[in-house]
């Protein structure tokens, strides 16, 4: 079954994707962060780790420090997934580009702080349109460190928003949903990072991570065509979903330069509603808004690095389940730089 999509569904695959692609600029999802260093083993040597694609580390950046992660991400948005969880083909494909790059800067008292710049390019249909997106911000504060020897794994907190700088309304129809780059959302987030490092032996090693996040968005002041849908006319307010997000990422050092990673990502977003005017496009009522829809997405990876502060990672990144929400795969690759 080819699944035709008009204006409102458009942008609203849109939306949800850069709620994928641009987790930390939408949700205050740091990328994998540089981690601290592994204690040191007496019969093996230290792995260099950049961190798998998606889940954070559970280490802060320590004060002086900075870590930059330049993302590239390749998206095709191919299908959507029904309220029944089953799949159907777009009648065009969304083709995304875009670039993110996370800075991360230790500061003192445990914390760290980190923007995260982005832009994209979009294209469906014969229309295409370069996007400013939102940028993510966050701090995170280091509750918990873990030690050579012991069991419980490093913790943090993080406390993450969004600056809504990319456009999200009065776009131009002719562009298809190509223009749309933000949300008008500030989404503040918390959430919590585990992490730690395990040694099986030789040069293998084993890092797995695990983060949980709640995202309360604030309310959108919509007119016109915009990222939530309308159309000529529409002029309310917008109450986006609220999100919870659940990551399991994990690292396996096969050498002190290679490793295999891997992320599991299970999101949920709850309905989000209008109040106002919806207003008509040629004769038609305008649909604003979307229902809740959850998704559950894998991004196996691998990566190399050429010392302890420089690495690169490259992988896919696709969905394998979900309701209400676009059916995407992307290529990923990030360099890593620690200083």
């Amino acid at each position: 079954m080819v699944f035709s999509f008009d204006r409102t569904a458009i942008a609203f695959s849109l939306l949800t994707a850069c709620s994928l692609s641009f987790s930390s600029a939408l949700y205050s999802d740091t990328p994998s962060a540089k981690p601290a260093p592994a204690p040191k083993q007496d019969t093996a040597p230290t792995p260099w780790l950049t961190g798998p694609l998606l889940t954070p580390s559970g280490h802060v950046i320590p004060k002086g420090h900075y870590n930059i992660e330049p993302y590239e991400f390749i998206t095709t948005n191919y299908g959507l997934y029904d309220a029944n969880w089953h799949t159907h083909d777009l009648l065009h494909n969304f083709y995304n580009l875009s670039t993110q790059i996370p800075v991360q800067i230790g500061l003192p008292a445990s914390f760290d702080f980190t923007f995260v710049p982005a832009w994209s390019w979009n294209h469906t249909d014969g229309a295409s349109h370069w996007d400013l997106n939102d940028m993510g911000v966050a701090f995170d504060y280091q509750i918990l460190n873990d030690k050579k020897g012991t069991w419980w794994p490093a913790i943090k907190l993080n406390f993450g928003g969004n600056l809504p700088i990319g456009r999200y309304q009065k776009l131009d129809p002719k562009d298809k949903g190509t223009d749309v780059g933000g949300t008008g959302s500030w989404l503040p987030t918390v959430g919590i990072v585990m992490s730690h490092l395990y040694w099986w032996g030789g040069h293998f090693f084993f890092a797995p991570r695990f983060n949980v996040q709640y995202t309360v968005p604030t309310p959108v002041h919509v007119k016109n065509f915009n990222a939530y849908g309308g159309g000529h006319h529409t002029r309310g307010k917008v109450f986006p979903g609220q999100v919870l997000k659940v990551l399991f990422g994990f690292e396996i050092a096969v050498s002190q330069r290679w490793a295999l990673a891997g992320d599991i990502q299970y999101q949920h977003i709850n309905k989000t509603r209008f109040s106002g005017h919806k207003g008509a496009t040629a004769g038609v009522p305008n649909v604003v808004g979307a229902p809740s829809s959850e998704s559950l997405s894998l991004a196996p990876a691998i990566e190399y690095n050429w010392s302890a502060n420089y690495g690169v990672i490259a992988g896919a990144w696709f969905t394998v389940a979900g309701r209400n929400t676009p059916e995407f795969a992307s290529a990923v690759i990030a360099v890593n730089i620690y200083h």
